[in-house]
Parts: structure tokens; C-alpha cells; sequence
């Protein structure tokens, strides 16, 4: 009787050193991952950039534990200026705004260099004078369907200054419900919620990407201080995102899921077009900024902001963490796999 007592004891004993082994184990796995808070502005196409990645496990392969927030329009810099994310995918506009204001945030690539969106109007606006004295909707005001839209209709000859009205949604799903609702005639919307305002009967006016012109619509933007203080994180984020964007235009089958995750649409037709149009079409494999796409960007903005005017474009991105990628070869054998 004593003896199996003692028996039962020791294996009690080696049970509860493998559970704490074990748990143990797992934390010091976990402590390995450095957590971060990344946010994206738009729920389109344009995300696949980090939502591929995310998917996909590439950002915990270079032992990253990457939360993904949506916030919409230019409130997504705010996020990454009030410390509450390292870094967001936005608009390059709205983080040249901001820095405009005074903030430390900069550009460190470019993912879309053209304005990816079409003016898309209510079925009764046969002409671009029926746009005259009409309200149009944007996510935020400096966003880039607020920037984008005041070109789509200096392109068709008006002044959006003087001829068109804008107010805010919120999101590109709110702003094809404000146009169900007839409280807003038109609005820049991208795909696959395009495709959507398509079948609804809403017509496609002008695409802005047929205009070639070179343009950081959407852009990976953090802190000059998270860029200094944390360039290894940094680094290993733009690894993974790199990697994650090649995996997304090899992998259509699973890239079309992730859209339709977070879209949350059904329809495989609309969600494969997206893939066509935005993963192939528009999302770089090599997000670079240039200096003419900031230029572009500046001059847009001077027309309402006159501190924009005659400014360097190089104060307002740093290129160095993909440049030190490509000198490291990291680039060159992503390409070659």
C-alpha cells in the first residue's frame, strides 16, 4: 500500500513538471514574436499588400505577431502617430498631410503608384455638367478618395473646389450604401467593391488609373522614430511583406479566400477580377517611393494647402530600409525563387 502510494506520488510528481514544462515552453515561444500593430485604411484590393502576409503565416516566420486593424481613411496615420500602431497602410497623401501638420510620419514604400479607383456615379448622371451642385462622398477629408476625387473631376474640366459638394462615410461599404440612399451622387470606390457598383447599376465615369499618373496612393507609412529606434523590426516587416506579396500573385486561389475574408464577399466572379485588377495589376512587387511620386502628391495637395508648395520631396519618405534589402541580396533572391 505504501509503495504504490509512493508510485502515485512521483507520477504525479513528472506529470506536473511536463505541464510546466510545457507551458513554459510555449510562453518562451511566444516571448520569441515581437507583437505589432499594423492598421490598413482601406478594405479593398489595395490591403492584399499585408493581409497576404498575415494570412499566409509569413509575418510569424520572421518572428513577428502582427494584429491587423482596419481603421478608415486618413484616421489610419493618426493611429501610428498616437503610438497605438508601428505602421499602416494609407493613403501617401494623407501621411504627407500629416506630416505638413508636423508629425514625424514618413513614407517607406509605395505598394500603388497610381490612383487604383474609379468615379463611379447614381445611374441619372448622363454627362460630367450633371455633376455640377452635386454631393459627393469621401472616407475622410485628406484621404485618397478625397485627393483622388478632386482630380478625377479637375480631369473632366470642373473646379472641385467650386462645383461639386463632399462629405464623409467613413468606408468605401458606407459609401455605396450613401449612394443607395441617394444622399450622395458619386464617389471614388476600388475593387472588388467596384465590380459590386457595377451589377448594382451605378456607372463606372472615369478611371483614374488610365491616367498613368505617378501617384503614392497607397503606401506603407511609420515614424521617423520607430525607423530609427526599430530597424530590425522594421526590416524583418518589409521582409515578410515582400515576401507575402509574391505569395499572393502566385497563390490566386488563396489570395481570392483573403479578399473575400475581409470584404466579406461571396461572389468568386467579383473577387477574381479584384485579384486580376489590384494583386496583379496595381500592387507592386518592389514598393519603392520616388520622388516624383511624392511631387505629384505635393502638388495636388498645394491646391488647397499652400505650405506645400516649392518643398523637397525626400523630407517626406525615407527609402533606406528597401534599399539596404536590395543591396543585401534579400530582393534579388525573392525574385529568383
Amino acid at each position: 500500500m505504501k509503495r504504490s502510494r509512493i508510485l502515485y506520488l512521483v507520477c504525479l510528481f513528472f506529470l506536473g513538471f511536463y505541464f510546466f514544462l510545457g507551458k513554459w515552453s510555449r510562453c518562451a515561444a511566444a516571448a520569441e514574436f515581437e507583437r505589432m500593430n499594423v492598421v490598413y485604411s482601406s478594405i479593398s484590393g489595395a490591403s492584399v499588400a499585408i493581409w497576404a502576409p498575415k494570412e499566409a503565416g509569413i509575418y510569424s516566420k520572421y518572428g513577428l505577431d502582427v494584429n491587423m486593424i482596419y481603421v478608415a481613411g486618413s484616421q489610419a496615420i493618426t493611429t501610428v502617430i498616437s503610438g497605438d500602431a508601428q505602421i499602416a497602410q494609407a493613403s501617401g497623401a494623407a501621411a504627407i498631410l500629416s506630416r505638413l501638420a508636423g508629425s514625424d510620419i514618413k513614407l517607406i514604400g509605395t505598394t500603388i503608384n497610381v490612383i487604383p479607383m474609379s468615379l463611379v456615379t447614381t445611374s441619372d448622371i448622363t454627362g460630367f455638367q450633371d455633376l455640377k451642385g452635386k454631393t459627393f462622398g469621401v472616407t475622410r477629408f485628406g484621404s485618397l478618395t478625397d485627393l483622388g476625387l478632386q482630380r478625377a473631376i479637375s480631369e473632366l474640366g470642373l473646379d472641385p473646389a467650386k462645383d461639386i459638394k463632399m462629405i464623409q462615410t467613413g468606408g468605401l461599404p458606407e459609401i455605396l450604401q450613401f449612394m443607395q440612399q441617394g444622399i450622395i451622387k458619386g464617389a471614388l470606390i476600388s475593387s472588388p467593391t467596384l465590380e459590386k457598383a457595377k451589377e448594382m447599376g451605378f456607372k463606372e465615369l472615369l478611371n483614374l488609373a488610365e491616367l498613368k499618373l505617378r501617384y503614392p496612393s497607397t503606401a506603407l507609412v511609420s515614424t521617423e522614430s520607430f525607423i530609427k529606434n526599430r530597424s530590425q523590426t522594421l526590416e524583418r516587416f518589409l521582409r515578410a511583406t515582400l515576401e507575402g506579396i509574391k505569395y499572393a500573385k502566385t497563390n490566386p486561389d488563396f489570395t481570392i479566400k483573403v479578399l473575400g475574408k475581409y470584404t466579406r464577399i461571396s461572389d468568386l466572379k467579383l473577387l477574381s477580377s479584384a485579384f486580376r485588377t489590384y494583386v496583379l495589376g496595381y500592387i507592386r512587387d518592389l514598393p519603392t517611393v520616388s520622388s516624383a511620386e511624392v511631387e505629384t502628391a505635393l502638388e495636388e495637395i498645394a491646391a488647397r494647402n499652400p505650405k506645400a508648395r516649392g518643398l523637397e520631396p525626400k523630407q517626406f519618405y525615407d527609402s533606406a530600409p528597401l534599399e539596404k534589402l536590395a543591396r543585401e541580396g534579400f530582393i534579388r533572391q525573392l525574385q529568383s525563387r
